[in-house]
């Protein structure tokens, strides 16, 4: 399945479908995973997405649904009606078809839980009430747990009576009476262990518990810290109310990492594959608001230091090379620090030892540009002593940007906002107008004192 010619499949099936032929598209897409089917979906034109997914079984139908992304969901969402909606989500596990329902409006997913069984549509409204990007948001409903008086061949037959339920079960959860968590148990345990040995005898009491509204990026750190593919989530009175598994992280991981980098560049994460030309100047609109602003603040600062770029026409010459190593300084040290801090690499108390690392790094990289820029300079101009104050500058510039774009990420995180949102466009503009002030400061000051002579 790894050979797949992505390219010419979609060529086939846009093909068949243009000319009406959908059971050949059909028998193409039965020897298709899930994951590349949607892979499909989310390069087909629009109004085939929703004809695709209605030649698919419903059990596949689900699998597939559940891995488009959020932004072609809502449109495809839009083209099924509430009975075929309800008889996908059916078929979903309960995180997944609670991420579905609530892409939906409200009167719509009223619709949609009225067709669903009765114990699920309630699984499902339970779930919603958590936010989103918290453990609860993310759990799944569908684990096996069994009381610790129990026997070995007790929890097997509990295992085999949950195998169609349970999609992937790692370990057999175990709670007391009154449904607290009090351990857990290895499927290689409940094998090897005689049939009526009593479960508390074997289990492991060394669990780590998830409370349910712990936000999704620590619960991955959590797994990434303690390598786990499964862990139980509580709620505050310490009972058992789900599961998360490793897949699921997998996707928070995916998605976290796509915010940052979206909020990097002032956009939104789903911009890659949205569709409606209004939504995405809406989202990019704020950011370029605040970079003409601040720019038109640069305009100003030039335009106050006329008289020494007529002194020196040569100045303006390397203006775009001084904003460009103050942007460029900025954003990388606060691209660094933001990921440091999401991942949890970086500590908010390692801040002095942040800035100091940064400094001597922004002296070494600064000096080396200063030695290209003072060489270029002297050999363009002949002017070693303009070209020493512009490598001078360039020192300062490189320096400040550097432990600007490390401090801000620092602050927002303080203030208890998304670090991310330091970068981008906020960065580099405020570097732009800084490096320009630093650059016509110090040049007046050379004019007066070093460049006559």
């Amino acid at each position: 399945m790894l050979d797949i010619n992505y390219d010419e499949v979609l060529d086939n099936i846009r093909y068949l479908l243009e000319n009406n032929q959908v059971d050949f598209v059909r028998n193409i897409l039965a020897d298709l995973h899930p994951a590349d089917i949607s892979d499909l979906v989310e390069r087909l034109d629009a109004e085939y997405r929703s004809v695709v997914l209605s030649l698919l079984l419903p059990e596949t139908a689900s699998e597939v649904l559940a891995e488009v992304e959020d932004a072609l969901k809502e449109d495809i969402l839009e083209d099924l009606d509430s009975r075929k909606i309800a008889e996908l989500v059916s078929e979903m596990d309960s995180d997944d078809a609670t991420d579905l329902v609530s892409e939906l409006s409200e009167d719509k997913a009223s619709e949609v839980l009225a067709h669903v069984e009765e114990e699920y549509s309630e699984d499902i409204q339970e779930l919603l009430h958590y936010r989103e990007d918290s453990a609860g948001g993310i759990m799944a409903k569908e684990f096996v747990a069994v009381q610790e008086d129990v026997t070995v061949e007790e929890a097997i037959d509990e295992l085999r009576s949950k195998r169609e339920e349970v999609e992937d079960i790692y370990v057999c959860y175990v709670i007391d009476r009154q449904g607290k968590l009090a351990g857990y148990v290895h499927l290689k345990e409940l094998i090897l262990a005689r049939p009526h040995t009593r479960i508390k005898d074997i289990m492991e009491t060394d669990v780590v518990a998830i409370s349910s509204e712990m936000d999704q990026e620590e619960v991955a750190k959590l797994f990434q810290k303690y390598d786990l593919v499964s862990a139980p989530v509580v709620n505050k009175e310490g009972q058992m109310i789900g599961r998360i598994t490793i897949d699921d992280i997998v996707d928070v991981i995916n998605e976290e990492t796509d915010e940052d980098l979206a909020r990097i560049a002032g956009i939104r994460e789903e911009e890659i594959l949205e569709e409606s030309t209004f939504r995405i100047a809406r989202a990019r609109l704020p950011w370029l608001i605040i970079s003409f602003f601040g720019e038109m603040v640069s305009a100003l600062i030039m335009s106050s230091f006329s008289a020494t770029i007529d002194q020196i026409l040569a100045s303006a010459f390397f203006i775009p090379v001084v904003m460009a190593m103050g942007g460029s300084s900025g954003t990388q040290s606060s691209i660094i620090v933001v990921r440091g801090l999401a991942t949890g690499e970086i500590n908010p108390r390692d801040i002095r030892r942040r800035l100091f690392r940064e400094m001597r790094t922004a002296l070494v990289t600064g000096f080396v540009i200063a030695i290209l820029i003072f060489t270029i300079v002297n050999f363009w101009q002949n002017d070693s002593k303009f070209g020493m104050v512009l490598a001078g500058t360039l020192i300062i510039i490189i320096i400040n940007a550097s432990v600007f774009g490390a401090v801000i990420p620092f602050f927002f995180k303080r203030m208890q906002v998304d670090p991310a949102l330091a970068t981008g466009p906020f960065v580099a503009t405020f570097n732009d107008v800084i490096g320009l002030l630093i650059y016509f400061t110090l040049l007046s000051f050379s004019l007066r004192y070093v460049l006559p002579g």
